[in-house]
């Protein structure tokens, strides 16, 4: 039976530890190793795990699987628990060879007439919005209180390969039924969008707000296939991708899927308002 002290605090340590250790090719032959050291019966020593193991381990390393073995009981004068250790060992396997996690990534618009901030400083906003556009393959989420049809011309073709590549696009924002002027910006943008010829059959629009208080949203948020997202202080406008000091973050993480539930919600909401655009006016449907 494991070691009783194993627990899975100790053995998720044990396991990282090895896994930084030794190299996951070599993990299977060390283990071998020591248990051949144990049952010729010889000592389990740093040299003797050097000498003897298929990988070119250094003292130091040696050192830290003995030690860690020893740590917890797995390994002591006169014992060694094969059943501990092939535990040990292969939970190392599986943390060696598991993928890396995603990271996200903070992204801005740096204005490009600020010399006091450098350009370098964060990866381009823009670029990656494009990017993460062109990735969705099933639902694209463009969420943005503003529009502008220069932002419309700038992720045309990002749009394109979405929509190519299978992907719905919803669009939510506000003012196209109601503001007058306010809204001047985000309705060009729509009929833009609803005009092209590869955008308009797969896009359905809403506007999100409360026709008694105005309660509205200010969030900006794209979603592509419910794993990236961006979130940040940018609106779909082209001083947003392009003129003003803007920051953000592309989440390729587990938090995509609280973005995608609270985009499911919306759904159900009292607020949210299907649009279409017939005779060249919007109308709730």
């Amino acid at each position: 039976m494991p070691n009783s002290d194993l627990t899975p605090d100790t053995l998720y340590a044990t396991a990282e530890a090895l896994a930084e250790t030794v190299p996951v090719e070599h993990l299977d032959g060390v283990r071998a190793t020591l248990e051949y050291l144990h049952h010729a019966p010889r000592n389990i020593s740093i040299k003797a795990l050097r000498n003897l193991s298929p990988c070119a381990l250094t003292e130091q390393e040696a050192q830290i699987v003995i030690l860690r073995l020893e740590t917890e009981g797995i390994l002591t004068d006169d014992h060694l628990d094969d059943c501990a250790l092939h535990l040990v060992f292969g939970a190392a396997r599986l943390l060696a060879t598991e993928d890396a996690p995603l990271e996200n990534t903070v992204v801005a618009t740096i204005p490009y007439d600020d010399r006091a901030l450098n350009q370098s400083m964060f990866e381009a906003l823009h670029d990656n919005m494009l990017s993460l556009i062109r990735s969705a393959e099933d639902d694209l989420v463009l969420m943005s209180p503003f529009l502008s049809e220069r932002a419309y011309r700038r992720l045309r073709p990002a749009l394109h390969t979405a929509t190519d590549n299978g992907a719905d696009v919803r669009v939510i924002t506000r003012y196209l039924t109601y503001g007058g002027d306010d809204g001047e910006y985000n309705r060009k943008f729509v009929t833009k969008v609803l005009e092209d010829s590869y955008l308009g059959d797969y896009t359905t629009c809403y506007e999100y707000i409360d026709d008694e208080t105005w309660t509205t949203f200010h969030a900006k948020l794209v979603l592509a296939d419910n794993h990236t997202a961006y979130l940040g202080t940018a609106n779909i406008t082209h001083k947003g991708l392009g003129d003003n000091l803007e920051l953000g973050v592309i989440f390729r993480d587990r938090t995509t899927e609280q973005f995608a539930a609270l985009v499911d919600a919306l759904q159900e909401s009292e607020l949210l308002h299907q649009v279409a655009r017939d005779s060249g006016q919007f109308i709730r449907i």
